[in-house]
């Protein structure tokens, strides 16, 4: 049987984790107040990256759009559309030569 001064320490200590148990969970009401105010000042970051998001998903059920006006730009400024594709491409060869000197390279990923 347990002597009275063991049920006191026992006591005590349970009293002590009540304690730092109500301590912790003030800390984390606090911490969740300061998080609800911080993801309120990003929400318009999250509302852009939402309508980009829903953007992409509207363009790849309905790509008939992209390819017409890829198409009317194309009859419009065919040179714009030319020396954009030949920068592009330069800047493609660009950096698989770049990769390529590092020792990079699709295979190794």
């Amino acid at each position: 049987m347990a002597s009275k001064r063991q049920r006191l320490e026992n006591t005590m200590t349970t009293h002590e984790l009540q304690a730092r148990r109500t301590r912790l969970l003030q800390r984390s009401v606090v911490l969740r107040q300061q998080a609800a105010c911080e993801f309120q000042k990003m929400e318009p970051v999250f509302v852009v990256g939402d309508r980009l998001l829903q953007g992409w998903i509207w363009l790849r059920r309905n790509p008939v759009y992209l390819a017409g006006a890829l198409a009317v730009v194309v009859v419009l400024k065919p040179r714009a559309v030319l020396r954009t594709t030949v920068r592009a491409w330069t800047l493609w060869q660009s950096l698989k030569n770049w990769q390529r000197a590092r020792g990079w390279s699709a295979q190794t990923r």
